[in-house]
């Protein structure tokens, strides 16, 4: 990855902001959001309610975490640096089954305290009808496969940064500290439950695997970055202790979780042609391509992609194209 570009997990509103506004300028012409809000004066101000009310939904509530990509100006003053983008994953849902929040109402409430109706009634109720939509013909069905999954929410950086090669290296970089994150958090829980024997966790780490700190160097040839803190919810992310005991830890549980069937896959829905690209680009497989057409209005349909990457090689990617493929929405399991 280039010397002047670094990724790094944020708790920081402040950085929020500004992921924020990348997010705006990145989205402006994206299909999904044209369709939300079709006028282009209240577009920006419909996208940053609708992100601002997400970033409440996942990262505020701790059921996300943010990634941030800082661009230095001077390689040797890591201290004056500007962020060019960034990504928001959901983790894994408590019992497994998919991701966390899947369900409409946390982010209808959410949409309702940041006004979106008030930018556009209009743009609100297509929101909802779409979310809906996907929540019946995606989530559900998705969490019915009893896979756990990290779901890439947002992901994108300024445009004057594209077609430079930072877009994949931003998500290969981001790729790694969420998966190394996701284990020190596993082995926190797992310490937590070791006494009991009971829950998700404590199941974690029988299976064995080959080298996972192998795999991500391949990525792109670079050494795993600096992995953050565990807990999201500090008023500044710390850095990871890299004392040989913890590294030797997590290098044990990396090893144990490669081919572990509860190990999590990565999920992207994606809304156009030029996203669901890089994604397959960076390792993603595609598993579904679903035309969504407005059941109310008469509006051009767009097309909804669905792509997976299995960073732990669990196998599991045909389970979630099945899963995918089921004529009627999947349960969510007890």
């Amino acid at each position: 990855m280039n010397r002047n570009v670094r990724i790094e997990l944020s708790t920081s509103q402040e950085d929020w902001k500004v992921v924020r506004e990348c997010y705006v300028q990145s989205f402006h012409r994206y299909p999904l959001y044209k369709y939300m809000i079709p006028d282009d004066n209240k577009r920006n101000a419909f996208l940053r309610a609708y992100l601002d009310a997400n970033y409440d939904v996942t990262v505020g509530s701790g059921e996300g975490i943010l990634l941030v990509m800082r661009i230095c100006e001077n390689e040797n003053n890591n201290s004056n640096s500007r962020i060019g983008g960034g990504v928001v994953f959901v983790p894994p849902s408590r019992d497994g089954h998919g991701w966390a929040i899947t369900d409409d109402e946390p982010y209808w409430e959410a949409y309702e305290k940041h006004g979106l109706a008030k930018i556009s009634a209009e743009g609100f109720e297509r929101v909802k009808r779409y979310e809906a939509w996907e929540n019946n013909n995606i989530c559900r069905k998705l969490s019915g496969s009893r896979i756990p999954m990290w779901n890439g929410l947002f992901c994108a950086m300024l445009p004057e940064h594209t077609s430079r090669g930072l877009g994949s290296s931003l998500y290969k970089e981001a790729i790694k500290i969420m998966a190394e994150y996701w284990l020190k958090k596993s082995i926190q829980q797992k310490k937590e439950t070791q006494d009991t024997g009971n829950g998700f966790f404590s199941r974690l780490f029988s299976g064995n695997g080959s080298n996972y700190l192998h795999y991500f160097t391949l990525l792109n040839h670079r050494k795993l970055p600096t992995a953050q803190a565990v807990s999201i919810k500090s008023a500044e992310p710390e850095r990871c202790t890299k004392s040989p005991q913890n590294k030797s830890t997590l290098h044990k549980s990396m090893k144990e979780m490669m081919g572990n069937p509860t190990a999590p896959v990565v999920i992207a829905i994606s809304h156009s042609e030029k996203a669901a690209h890089f994604h397959e680009a960076n390792g993603f497989h595609p598993i579904t391509r679903l035309p969504y057409f407005d059941p109310v209005e008469e509006t051009p349909p767009f097309y909804t992609h669905v792509l997976v990457l299995d960073p732990f090689r669990t196998g599991k990617v045909n389970i979630c194209k099945e899963a995918l493929a089921t004529s009627k929405p999947a349960k969510i399991p007890n």
